[in-house]
């Protein structure tokens, strides 16, 4: 039997992202703690834990946990917090100046104060180098831009959605899965309308894909629409509409009238022929 490996997903504050990193043996880390881990580049960083999981995507299999985030990693962070703010100002600046169609959202050091991860949105691809080379001279610090989307934004930031929850793409881990219309239709959703379709961040919800396999399982036991039934008692009709959860069918009859039946008592199903 093959031993599963437990994941830590681990939000870094300084990456701006979910990583997927392996437990070592012994690890007794539990979900909410902050912790220290090294990243592809050799440092130290910090982040919090916001899953356990057996299985994942994008595992960093050269990241390891190292131990738990002390009084002194934590008050450096907030020491780099002030110092980012300082950041941003002058980075804003700089974003003017060269006239960047780019909207910044955080500055984040690294624990070490080595390195600043200059995070920002934008509708366009923006040439950045000279913005770097401003900043590195300015800083004197290793430079990176990372450009991230709307969703992105909102999972790092978190808060909480329409139904009260906190944000679904806050408890995700790793890259997240695009939503597509096709969900919102297989969901009969199409006519919700774009506001109530959309999260925090402007685009789908991320909950969109959370019952699109259950819809498409449910389905196949519907007749298509405008199908022609004979129901349990031998009355004939047509398909006019599918509740999908319920699994019932409207079915208008030869006299004009509507009918609500269950899908268990059609007996007899079959398309209309196209004249």
């Amino acid at each position: 039997m093959a031993i599963m490996t437990k994941i830590y997903g681990i939000l870094s504050f300084y990456h701006y992202k979910a990583l997927y990193i392996p437990a070592q043996e012994g690890d007794k880390y539990k979900r909410g703690d902050m912790v220290v881990f090294s990243d592809e580049d050799g440092g130290n960083e910090v982040g919090q834990i916001i899953s356990l999981s057996d299985d994942a995507e994008e595992i960093a299999k050269n990241m390891a946990v190292l131990r738990l985030a002390s009084d002194n990693d934590l008050q450096k962070m907030k020491a780099n917090t002030l110092s980012g703010r300082d950041a941003m100002e002058k980075c804003r600046n700089y974003i003017e100046e060269f006239s960047l169609n780019m909207y910044l959202i955080d500055a984040i050091y690294s624990l070490d104060g080595a390195k600043i991860n200059f995070v920002f949105t934008s509708d366009d691809r923006v040439d950045f180098r000279d913005l770097v080379k401003k900043l590195a001279q300015r800083f004197q610090r290793q430079i990176h831009l990372q450009q991230i989307g709307p969703r992105d934004k909102a999972r790092f930031v978190r808060g909480y959605g329409k139904c009260g929850r906190r944000l679904c793409c806050g408890q995700a881990v790793g890259k997240l899965k695009s939503i597509t219309m096709d969900m919102v239709r297989v969901q009969n959703m199409s006519n919700k309308g774009s506001e109530k379709l959309s999260g925090v961040c402007g685009k789908l919800m991320c909950c969109l894909a959370y019952e699109v396999k259950s819809y498409d399982q449910l389905k196949k036991s519907l007749p298509p629409y405008m199908s022609s039934v004979t129901m349990k008692d031998g009355k004939t009709g047509v398909v006019r509409g599918v509740d999908v959860l319920n699994q019932k069918v409207r079915v208008e009859n030869k006299d004009g009238e509507y009918i609500v039946v269950p899908v268990a008592d059609l007996k007899i199903v079959k398309p209309v022929k196209n004249d």
